[in-house]
């Protein structure tokens, strides 16, 4: 078997050296530089204003430490909250390397005293947590043997080579794959396939705008795939668990009934708007499949390790569907891992080099927010909130309540995991809707969908984080392409699926 060429499995470092030298001070023709006794004053006000938007987000920390305590709200409660605004803010403005961000939870819970300094690093510690490590770390054995480049080949096949076809095609496969059997497994499929796409294309500096269509198609589909089935995420067993406490069984086929229009709504919109926000450079893709059919002659069949990557890649997708409520996804993954690196299929050093550790640690800090939101009552309380404002009106009219619960759910979503969002919400909006006399299993049902609502932050969902680690995307390409499909997925959820189907099957 001939040896891989590296560089064409994704071209990053050179361009990340680029940029970072390009980004250095002084580094433009002709810019004048402050001399003399003003040198440092003018050195001092460039830094300041650099991180004008860190100071932002620690003066809207402060605040809210400032601010007279609420009625309802502990003072843990406020101190989470003052945390969390710290974060989203950094978030959505980049005032530091979102990784750096993350470290900061920990840091920030310890300095606060919300947590002990030997409890803080248990806090970052879950299976997603291992998950997306896994995940991560696979996707490099499947690209060092080439396997993702023939699973590209045949789903071209079906597909065809223009990028419109292929953009459906994708966004459709993983929705289908996230929907009956689990994110997982679609993003750990599709997501070498895109990178090895953007590869063959010329790589990111050629193709930047194929580059960031294609990551998004990918967590994007997944996102919308997540509402059509009870599988389709930890979220919606959460809630299907809430309702039959309540009296209310809800089927695994009623639940498709319910939510599955949505999908086959949401896959064509998602594939349409990205290629609007992002033309790619190219409209045919048959270049990149030529080279790929010639690289895989070259290369000649798998050989006896691409055949065992292929295995343990399809052991790992095995144990994601039948294991994962027993052993969890994150251990499922890393078992695969250490079969491939028993099986001598890679070496650490490779793994050490290809896997962005970085997204690791970004998602770590997500869980330990989204722990300490639930555990000093700053999720529940902020919710409360939003209901009382709105409770005089919603209880007139049955949509309207349905309408603010979906959209606080997709809000905080955003810098929760799905499912403690679920936890956190699910209760509060059911009994909210029960008070009303208004129909509980429409407002769970949309409360889970809502909150698999994940397009704006890369903390919202694994599959955002995952394509974050390639390093085609910025954080501020989810805002750009996810607030419109937020808006646009809270209006059909709402005046479709709740307002005109559900009302159709006779569920309110």
């Amino acid at each position: 078997m001939r040896p891989v060429k590296e560089e064409k499995v994704c071209e990053l470092e050179e361009y990340r050296k680029k940029k970072k030298g390009a980004a250095r001070p002084g580094g433009t023709d002709g810019e004048k530089k402050p001399r003399g006794r003003s040198a440092p004053y003018g050195q001092l006000l460039a830094a300041l204003a650099e991180r004008r938007w860190l100071f932002l987000a620690v003066a809207v920390a402060a605040l809210l430490w400032a601010l007279p305590l609420p009625p309802g709200l502990s003072e843990q409660g406020r101190r989470a909250l003052a945390l969390w605004a710290f974060v989203v803010t950094c978030f959505l403005t980049e005032a530091l390397p979102l990784p750096f961000v993350a470290l900061a939870v920990g840091t920030y819970q310890v300095f606060a005293g919300l947590v002990g300094f030997q409890e803080a690093p248990r806090t970052f510690m879950d299976d997603a947590v291992f998950f997306i490590a896994g995940v991560l770390m696979m996707g490099a054995v499947l690209m060092k043997h080439h396997i993702h480049t023939r699973a590209t080949l045949l789903m071209l096949k079906v597909c065809g080579t223009q990028v419109k076809r292929v953009v459906l095609g994708v966004v459709g496969f993983c929705a289908l794959g996230a929907a009956f059997f689990t994110e997982h497994a679609a993003v750990m499929i599709m997501f070498p396939i895109g990178v090895g796409l953007v590869a063959l294309s010329g790589g990111y500096r050629r193709v930047p705008n194929l580059a960031r269509l294609l990551m998004l198609a990918i967590s994007y589909g997944v996102i919308v795939g997540g509402l059509a089935a009870p599988s389709g995420g930890a979220r919606n067993a959460l809630m299907v668990g809430f309702l039959s406490g309540m009296g209310i069984n809800v089927g695994y086929g009623q639940w498709m009934l319910m939510a599955f229009p949505l999908t086959l709504l949401l896959v064509p919109l998602v594939a349409y708007w990205l290629m609007a926000l992002y033309p790619p450079e190219v409209d045919d893709l048959r270049e990149a499949v030529q080279a790929m059919e010639r690289e895989m002659e070259a290369a000649g069949p798998p050989g006896r390790q691409g055949w065992l990557a292929a295995a343990v890649f399809s052991f790992v997708l095995l144990g994601w569907v039948v294991f994962s409520p027993r052993f969890g996804a994150g251990n499922i993954a890393m078992a695969g891992v250490l079969l491939a690196a028993v099986l001598r299929l890679v070496d650490w050093g490779y793994l050490q080099q290809k896997t962005p550790w970085g997204v690791v640690v970004l998602y770590a800090g997500a869980i330990s927010l989204g722990r300490l939101l639930i555990s000093t009552g700053a999720a529940g309380w902020l919710a409360g909130q939003l209901l009382r404002l709105t409770g005089g009106m919603a209880a007139e009219e049955d949509v309207y309540l349905l309408a603010v619960t979906a959209t606080i759910t997709a809000l905080v979503t955003q810098t929760m995991a799905d499912g403690p969002t679920v936890a956190a919400l699910g209760p509060v909006f059911l009994k909210a809707a029960e008070i009303s006399g208004i129909s509980p299993l429409a407002v769970g049902v949309a409360t889970s969908l809502a909150s698999a609502f994940s397009y704006l932050l890369v903390i919202a969902t694994p599959a955002n984080a995952i394509v974050y680690g390639a390093g085609f995307l910025k954080a501020r390409d989810f805002l750009r392409a996810g607030t419109v499909l937020l808006l646009v997925s809270l209006v059909l959820l709402v005046s479709f699926l709740a307002n005109f189907w559900w009302r159709l099957l006779g569920v309110w």
